[in-house]
């Protein structure tokens, strides 16, 4: 008797220590996150893909200079991202907003996690919503990673970073357009 009685007080204190502890790293759920920003008059427009391996990919540039890199992320950004987008209730977030501004940055983010995926869409600079916070701090997530330019192109699942841009004949308010000066 004394010696169940010792098993089961051993085990007890055992399974309340595990109880208590603390995981070091939340449950990451998210597997990977794409995003694109399309751009606007004076802006050509990005893409990144940030994944579970710790990959970052980024596009970026000129009208007819494409630019690729790649790096990695700390363990630390990672879980930063899955925290931010634990706080975002992705069951109840509207997947996009009206698209009728025609100078304006979208963002297009697709979050990867177990074998779903999903997608929004957001007018970039509005921040309505915790998912516009987050756009918008994803965005600028490039500076805080070393970077190397690659040669190869990087396949992306988003297409915001490759929106045509309007003619100007079909806008109702055009932007001016510098004429050139004419010389006598």
């Amino acid at each position: 008797m004394k010696y169940s009685y010792a098993y089961f007080l051993s085990f007890f204190f055992v399974a309340i220590f595990f109880a208590c502890q603390r995981t070091s790293h939340p449950i990451n759920e998210i597997t990977k996150i794409e995003f694109a920003r399309s751009g606007a008059w004076s802006d050509y427009g990005a893409a990144i893909c940030i994944d579970s391996s710790l990959q970052y990919n980024y596009y970026g540039g000129k009208r007819n200079d494409q630019y690729y890199y790649t790096g990695k992320i700390t363990q630390q950004l990672w879980d930063t991202i899955n925290r931010k987008i634990e706080n975002i209730n992705l069951k109840k977030a509207r997947p996009d907003d009206e698209q009728k501004i025609a100078d304006a940055n979208y963002y297009e983010l697709i979050i990867h996690w177990k074998h779903k995926k999903k997608r929004f869409v957001r007018i970039g600079f509005v921040i309505t919503d915790s998912l516009s916070r987050f756009a918008s701090w994803i965005n600028n997530s490039y500076k805080n990673v070393d970077l190397t330019c690659v040669a190869r192109p990087i396949k992306f699942e988003t297409t915001f970073q490759n929106q045509p841009k309007p003619r100007v004949d079909q806008i109702r308010f055009p932007p001016p357009i510098k004429q050139r000066k004419r010389h006598n």
